[in-house]
């Protein structure tokens, strides 16, 4: 009896051993760490290997330690992407992240950048046809993200009903072995 249901634990550890190697870690940034960028910029982009959850963040800080404010962040997929409140000035930045790949594990790190574009002239600043498209792909990239993460939420919702059921059926064959083990044991004692 004792063989068959360590067997069975073995089996059901084994068939959960493939997940626990499936963590993620982050493939590229843009920018790019130690890259000198030479225009202003508003988005950083973090792409991992895969997927990554809601609740992954990150923040910039600027050689002085302040924080940069964000406008907003989103996750789809395998991209954490941030869209910064105003471009960024000239000056060295750091980037630090904290993660949560799709098994649930953290993640966390930092990457660095430096800014140094060409300051605007006041004609390009007062141009509102600029600004408006500028607001417009803003508008456009965040309502695309959206759609993304809806979808991407019906198919969470499947992963997780499947879960469910596959761990379901394991408990169910592991009550079923155990007890027909009790059953075999239980008819040995009696036949002594």
């Amino acid at each position: 009896m004792r063989k068959q249901l360590l067997l069975s634990f073995v089996a059901t550890f084994l068939l959960f051993v493939p997940g626990a190697f499936a963590h993620t870690h982050l493939v590229s940034t843009n920018p790019a760490e130690g890259e000198t960028v030479d225009e202003n910029i508003k988005n950083i982009d973090l792409t991992y290997e895969g997927k990554i959850e809601e609740g992954s963040i990150f923040k910039v800080l600027a050689s002085d330690g302040k924080e940069m404010e964000i406008h907003s962040i989103s996750v789809n997929d395998g991209v954490l992407s941030g869209i910064m409140l105003d471009p960024l000035p000239n000056d060295t930045y750091t980037v630090e992240w904290d993660s949560i790949s799709e098994d649930g594990h953290p993640l966390s790190g930092s990457f660095s950048f430096a800014v140094n574009a060409p300051a605007e002239s006041k004609k390009e600043e007062d141009n509102a046809a600029d600004t408006t498209e500028k607001i417009a792909d803003d508008v456009d990239s965040l309502v695309d993200t959206l759609k993304d993460e809806t979808n991407s939420d019906d198919n969470d919702e499947g992963s997780f009903w499947t879960l469910v059921i596959v761990i379901t059926l394991i408990v169910l064959v592991l009550a079923v072995i155990t007890m027909y083990s009790y059953k075999r044991w239980l008819v040995k004692k009696t036949k002594k």
